[in-house]
C-alpha cells in the first residue's frame, strides 16, 4: 500500500509539473514579457510629459492617468475566462496588438481623449499581467517558484529604469516616440509565438473574499491600496510634477527613473527583511520615511537651495524606495496570515486593492496640485503616508488573531485567478 500510495504521489507530482521545456518556455515568456516593459514604460513616460509640454491642467493629466488603472481593474475581471477559452499565446498576442494600435492613436488624436486610447491599454495591460505572471507560475519548478518570480521581477525593473531614461533621447516633441513604444509591443510577440511550450492549464481556485482578508490581515489591504495610492501617483503624474515646476525634460524624466532606481535598491532587501521581522513594522517605518522625505523635499523648494535638482532626485529616489516595495511586505502579510494555500485566489484579490488605488490616486494627487499648485503633490504623498503610518501604529498595539485561521488544503496546481467583483471565483455559488 504504502509503495503504491508514493508511486500515485510521484504520478501527481509529475503532472503537475510542465510537460515541455520548462527554460524554453520561461525564456519565451520573460523575453516577451521585458519587451512589452520597455514599451509600456516609454508611454506612460511619453504621454503625461507630452500633456504637460502642451500646458495642459493637471486635473486632465490625472484624468487620462487614472483611465490606465480603471481598464486595468475592469481586465482583471473578465480577461482570465478569455485566457482560458483561447490559450496564453493566441490572447498574449491579441493584447500586444491591441496595445500596438492604440499606442499609434496617440499620434492621430487631441491630447483631450488620450484617457480614452489609456483605458483601452490598461485593459490590455491586465491581459498581460495575467498571461505573463500565471503562465511563469505554471511553468517554473514548485521548488524554484519564488527565485524566479524574484528574478523576473529585478529584470522587470531594470527593463522599466532604462526605457525610462532612454525617453530622454528621443524628442518628446515629435510622435516618433509613440511608433517606437508601438514597434517594441508588437516585437514582444516574436519570442511568445516562436516556443513550442504550451501554457499551464487551469485548475481549482481557491477564493478569497476581500472582508476576509481584512478580517485576518487589514494591514495587507491598507499596504496593497497605499502602493496603489501612491504608485499612481508616482508613475502618472510625476513625469508631470518635473515640468511644472521648471526642470528640463531631461531632468523630469531623470526624476522619475530615480523613483525606479530607489524601488528597486530596496526591492530585495524589504523582502528579505519581512522574513525575519514583523510586517507591520517594516511597513510603517517605510510610510514614515516617505513622509519625511516629502517635507524634505518641501523644504528644498521652499529653501531654494543650491543644487536642488539632485536633492530632487535622491529624495524621490528614497520615496520609490519607501513606497513601491511595501507590496511585497504587505502580500508576505496576507500570506502568512490567511496561508499560502490560497496563494492565488488572495494574489488577484490583492492586485484588485493595488489597482483601485492606482485608479484614484492620479485623480486625488492632481486635484491637490489644481487646487494649491505643482507641489500639491508633496503634500498628497506626505499626508497619505501619515495616514498609513497612523493606522499600521495602531494595528501594531493590537493582538492580531492567530495565523492561518483556515486549517490547511490540499495544494492545487497553478492556475489563473478568476474572480469577480464579490471577491468569489466563477466556480463559486
Amino acid at each position: 500500500m504504502a509503495a503504491a500510495q508514493e508511486g500515485e504521489t510521484d504520478v501527481t507530482e509529475a503532472a503537475a509539473e510542465p510537460k515541455t521545456s520548462s527554460v524554453a518556455a520561461l525564456g519565451a515568456i520573460v523575453s516577451g514579457a521585458l519587451i512589452l516593459q520597455v514599451a509600456a514604460t516609454i508611454v506612460n513616460t511619453a504621454v503625461p510629459l507630452k500633456m504637460a509640454l502642451a500646458q495642459k491642467a493637471p486635473l486632465l493629466i490625472g484624468l487620462v492617468g487614472s483611465a490606465y488603472s480603471v481598464g486595468f481593474l475592469a481586465g482583471c475581471f473578465v480577461i482570465p475566462a478569455f485566457i482560458r477559452r483561447v490559450g496564453h499565446i493566441r490572447a498574449f498576442g491579441v493584447f500586444a496588438a491591441l496595445q500596438a494600435v492604440l499606442t499609434l492613436s496617440f499620434t492621430a488624436t487631441p491630447l483631450d481623449v488620450w484617457g480614452i486610447s489609456r483605458l483601452g491599454m490598461g485593459f490590455g495591460g491586465a491581459g498581460h499581467a495575467i498571461c505573463i505572471e500565471s503562465w511563469i507560475s505554471g511553468q517554473a519548478k514548485a521548488g524554484q517558484r519564488g527565485r524566479v518570480f524574484g528574478f523576473y521581477q529585478i529584470l522587470n525593473r531594470l527593463a522599466l529604469i532604462g526605457s525610462q531614461i532612454g525617453v530622454g533621447y528621443v524628442s518628446l516633441q515629435s510622435n516618433d516616440i509613440f511608433l517606437l513604444a508601438s514597434a517594441a509591443f508588437s516585437i514582444a510577440l516574436i519570442p511568445v509565438g516562436m516556443t513550442k511550450a504550451k501554457g499551464p492549464e487551469s485548475g481549482e481556485v481557491v477564493s478569497v473574499r476581500l472582508n476576509t482578508i481584512w478580517q485576518y490581515a487589514p494591514a495587507s489591504v491598507i499596504g496593497c491600496l497605499y502602493v496603489g495610492l501612491m504608485g499612481g501617483a508616482l508613475t502618472n503624474v510625476a513625469p508631470a510634477y518635473g515640468i511644472l515646476i521648471g526642470l528640463d525634460q531631461t531632468w523630469a524624466i531623470l526624476l522619475t527613473a530615480g523613483i525606479q532606481i530607489g524601488a528597486l535598491v530596496l526591492q530585495w532587501p524589504l523582502g528579505l527583511l519581512a522574513d525575519r521581522v514583523e510586517s507591520r513594522k517594516i511597513m510603517l517605518s517605510a510610510t514614515l520615511s516617505v513622509v519625511f522625505c516629502s517635507v524634505a523635499l518641501g523644504a528644498v523648494l521652499w529653501f531654494a537651495l543650491p543644487h536642488a535638482r539632485f536633492w530632487l532626485f535622491g529624495l524621490f529616489a528614497l520615496i520609490g524606495a519607501g513606497s513601491m516595495p511595501i507590496y511585497t511586505v504587505a502580500v508576505a502579510h496576507a500570506y502568512f496570515r490567511l496561508g499560502r494555500e490560497r496563494a492565488l485566489g488572495l494574489s488577484a484579490q490583492l492586485l484588485f486593492l493595488w489597482a483601485t488605488g492606482s485608479a484614484i490616486g492620479p485623480l486625488v494627487s492632481t486635484a491637490f496640485m489644481q487646487a494649491v499648485g505643482p507641489n500639491g503633490l508633496l503634500a498628497y504623498l506626505g499626508l497619505l503616508s501619515a495616514a498609513a503610518g497612523a493606522y499600521l501604529a495602531f494595528r501594531l498595539r493590537r493582538n492580531p488573531p492567530s495565523a492561518n485561521p483556515f486549517g490547511e488544503r490540499k495544494p492545487t496546481a497553478p492556475t489563473i485567478p478568476d474572480v469577480s467583483p464579490s471577491g468569489r471565483s466563477q466556480g463559486d455559488k
